[in-house]
């Protein structure tokens, strides 16, 4: 089980957006957040489908309620 406070993240590049976003939705059955990543000058974050410059960002804070027992 997940940290209640855990942010939960699929980065993508343009090419896996769209499978990241269906990933999901089937995963967490919810609508994530989705924002493009700014250049944060040098750094970059690696697409979680292939080894290309993520420049998307899916997902949000996990919810408590779904994880209270």
């Amino acid at each position: 089980m997940r940290d209640i406070c855990e942010k939960c993240y699929i980065y993508s590049c343009e090419e896996h957006v769209e499978e990241a976003l269906d990933d999901w939705v089937y995963g967490e059955e919810t609508f994530p957040e989705f924002e493009k990543l700014e250049d944060a000058g040098g750094v970059w974050i690696t697409c979680g489908y292939c080894k290309n410059r993520a420049i998307y960002m899916v997902g949000n804070e996990c919810s408590d309620t779904k994880y209270r027992k």
